[in-house]
This record gives structure tokens, C-alpha cells and sequence, in this order.
């Protein structure tokens, strides 16, 4: 259309100029009389440039904001990867210790690790509670010097640490925590020196254990690290459920007397726990699945290679249960070659594919068992499994609850073993 106006110009100029030369009153009177037109051509023909040149802009604009949009997403879309990564790894990390204060350590050095920044390496420490009492002392520490720690005590009642043990909540403090306020400059008075950092922020979160600040993580580190756990408050929250978690059953496994040969509860402290599983099930009506394992043909094993060679078995039999459910299940050795897994909030049944206890029952077969002289030998297991529904099934106690799960146990071993029977599926 441009192209067009502009070629019918041009002609229109041409025809005026020769009008001029043939008849110069007929050129002038053409020229007065189109000047106007030519005029508002112009007029409309640069509106229509600067309107083309705006709408030109608005679109590079848009463009160039909806880049900036797709990477930002593509930025927060890399870091929800990055965290997951590492919920995962820390998950795993924890899911294989047994001893409390490895666990300890695991936890404090993921948290430092997590909280690097371009100020420098965090430094971390953890706080435990004093049972019976309102005192915090120092337990375990990561990057820092820990012989002023050791001596000292920090109340709940001091303001830092109140304010964490009262909120149950994180508790940041960003930029220059040596200036001005005095509740943070609790940590380093000189008559009570903690630890003179040069990082200048500190987070403090804290382990809630049974509704109650069992210690918490205090964290000097630099002011974007500081930011980035207010920002990224589920992330952490997430860690810190999953270490809450990992070391509530470490401190119950310590408590219990666990099976030195397996590393499981044992059958005391499955029963305790069964107990207070049931409990919480009722009370949020959830269901609870348990599974009775027992290992085929164990005495063979027993009487061809010997005991010791069968502690192997037992001790790997355990490291596959352990790693085939979640951290929150309880795993317990029942007796001899029996095992007990309790699946709270879980309702197991034929059929599903997300089964636990057929996972594990395939994991069992595809593992390799060595024995003697690196003899490879086939290891399987039956495996009966009751399931509790609330609420109809609230008044199914604990022992029947075993006891059906041994019955099917049973039928397992008799349909010819190596399989899962499970409780009938309601109607």
C-alpha cells in the first residue's frame, strides 16, 4: 500500500510539472488545488511510518520480554533440579546410616554445603537440647573452630534462641549481624565468644522432633546465602522434615536395643512402634499395610554352608528390605529368618504394580548371594501381607494384624513360595 502511494506521488508530481511547462495558469491552479491533498498525504503517510516505527518497537519489546521470561523460567526450572538432586541425594545419605552421630554430621555438612556462597564457605553447628531442661548445648560443627563451643550453653530463654524454639520456624538474620542488634550479637560478646565470623548473615533453623525444638542448625554465612533460604523456605523445610525424620528413628533405633546382626528394630520396639503407628492411622484415618518375610529354604542354607555364611544371607536380606522402602516405614526383625515391615498410610494389594512387597520380592530374587568360595547361590522369599483400613478396621488390633499377615505368610510358603499373598481387596 506504501509502495503504492509513493509510485502514485511521484506520478502526480510529473503531471503537475508538465502542466507547468505546457500551460504554466493550469500548472499553478493544479498545484494550488493539490496542495492540500498533498498535504494531508504526507500527514498520513508519516503517521502511518511512526505508527508502523511504535508498533515496530512494542513487538522487539515484547520479544525481548519474552525471552527474559522464558529464561527466568528456565532458570527457576534448572534450580528446582538442582534442589531436587539434592533432596534426593540427601535422602540416600541418610537412608544408610545407622549410627546417631554420623547422622548428625551428614546433616550439618549438607546444610553448609547448601548455604555456599561467593562470601565464602558457611560455617554450621547444631544445638541440641538438654533433655528436662531449657539449656541448648553444642553437639557437632562444620568449617569452624569448636573449642569455644564445647564449654558453652545457650538458653531458650535468650532472645535468638526463643524466638526460634517458641515460632518452630527459620529464623534469618541478613547483612552486618555484628552491627546493631543485640539479640544477634548474643553470639560473639567477648565474654561469651562463639565464633567471629566474617560472613556477615546467620540463619538458625530449627529440628522439631514430636512437636518439640530437639536442636537447631545455626548457620553464619553470607548475605545472598542468607537471602536464598528466606526465598527458598519449602527447599529447606523440605531437608530439614527429611532430617528430622532420619534422625527421630536413629535416636528410637539407639533407644531400642536394634539387632546387631540386621541393623533393624527389633521385635520390642516393633511392637512399640506398631502401636503408635495404629494410633496415628486411626487418628487421620489412613490406612496401614504389614508385611510378614520370611526367608525360603534358610535352613538349607544354614545346614549346606554354615551359620556364619548364613548371617551373610540374613545381613544382606536386611540392607534389601532397608532399601526398598521409605524412611519413614519400620523395618524389624521378627525372629530368625523373619522380618516385619510396617507401610503406614499404605494399602497394599494384588495386582498393583507399585506393590512394596512385590518390589522387594523381585529384588530379592534378581540379588546375588555369595557364599563359601564365592559360590553364587539363588535366595528368595515368601511373603504375606494384612492390610488395615480405617475406619472399618479400626478395632483390628496389632496382634491380629500379625496374625493375618502370618497366616498368608503361610499360604505363601504352601502355594509353592517366592510370592506375595495379600489381604482381599475391599469390596
Amino acid at each position: 500500500m506504501t509502495k503504492l502511494a509513493f509510485f502514485l506521488t511521484i506520478i502526480g508530481v510529473l503531471f503537475l510539472i508538465l502542466y507547468w511547462i505546457v500551460t504554466p495558469v493550469m500548472g499553478a491552479a493544479l498545484t494550488v488545488v493539490s496542495l492540500p491533498f498533498s498535504l494531508v498525504s504526507g500527514i498520513l503517510i508519516y503517521q502511518k511510518h511512526k505508527l508502523k516505527k511504535e508498533y515496530d518497537d512494542m513487538v522487539t519489546a515484547f520479544q525481548i520480554e519474552k525471552e527474559d521470561i522464558i529464561k527466568e523460567i528456565q532458570k527457576k526450572e534448572k534450580r528446582r533440579q538442582e534442589q531436587s538432586d539434592i533432596i534426593r541425594g540427601f535422602s540416600k545419605e541418610l537412608s544408610v546410616v545407622f549410627n546417631k552421630e554420623q547422622l548428625l554430621r551428614i546433616i550439618v555438612q549438607q546444610f553448609s554445603q547448601i548455604t555456599q556462597s561467593s562470601s565464602g564457605e558457611s560455617q554450621c553447628f547444631l544445638l541440641v537440647n538438654d533433655p528436662g531442661t531449657e539449656e541448648f548445648t553444642y553437639e557437632i560443627g562444620y568449617n569452624l573452630d569448636r573449642n569455644s563451643l564445647r564449654a558453652m550453653n545457650f538458653s531458650a530463654k535468650d532472645d535468638v534462641i526463643q524466638t526460634v524454639v517458641k515460632s518452630k520456624k527459620i529464623s534469618t538474620y541478613v547483612s552486618d549481624i555484628f552491627g546493631g542488634d543485640s539479640n544477634i550479637r548474643y553470639f560473639w560478646k567477648e565474654d561469651r565468644l562463639t565464633y567471629l565470623s566474617q560472613l556477615g548473615s546467620l540463619a538458625l533453623i530449627p529440628l522439631v522432633l514430636e512437636d518439640n525444638v530437639w536442636g537447631i542448625i545455626v548457620i553464619f554465612c553470607g548475605e545472598d546465602a542468607a537471602a536464598r533460604i528466606k526465598n527458598e523456605e519449602g527447599f529447606i523445610l523440605l531437608l530439614v522434615a527429611q532430617a528430622a525424620i532420619a534422625l527421630g528413628s536413629a535416636i528410637h533405633r539407639g533407644l531400642a536395643s536394634v539387632d546387631r546382626l540386621t541393623q533393624l528394630y527389633n521385635r520390642t520396639f516393633l511392637q512399640k512402634r506398631m502401636l503408635e503407628e495404629i494410633e496415628f492411622c486411626n487418628r487421620q484415618l489412613l490406612p496401614l499395610s504389614l508385611m510378614m518375610i520370611d526367608i525360603d529354604f534358610f535352613k538349607e542354607v544354614n545346614d549346606t554352608y554354615g551359620h556364619q555364611e548364613g548371617d551373610m544371607v540374613l545381613k544382606k536380606i536386611s540392607q534389601i528390605i532397608t532399601n526398598n522402602v521409605r524412611l519413614t516405614d519400620i523395618c524389624a526383625r521378627y525372629g530368625g529368618e523373619e522380618f516385619v515391615v510396617v507401610l503406614p498410610g499404605i494399602a497394599e494389594i494384588a495386582g498393583d504394580k507399585f506393590s512394596i512387597a512385590e518390589r522387594l520380592r523381585k529384588s530379592v530374587e534378581s540379588a546375588d548371594f555369595f557364599v563359601g568360595v564365592n559360590k553364587r547361590i539363588r535366595v528368595t522369599v515368601s511373603v504375606g501381607v494384612s492390610v488395615r483400613r480405617a475406619p472399618d478396621d479400626q478395632d483390628l488390633n496389632m496382634e491380629n494384624l500379625i496374625k493375618k499377615a502370618d497366616e498368608l505368610l503361610y499360604k505363601a510358603k504352601k502355594e509353592g513360595r517366592n510370592r506375595v499373598c495379600y489381604s482381599p481387596a475391599e469390596a
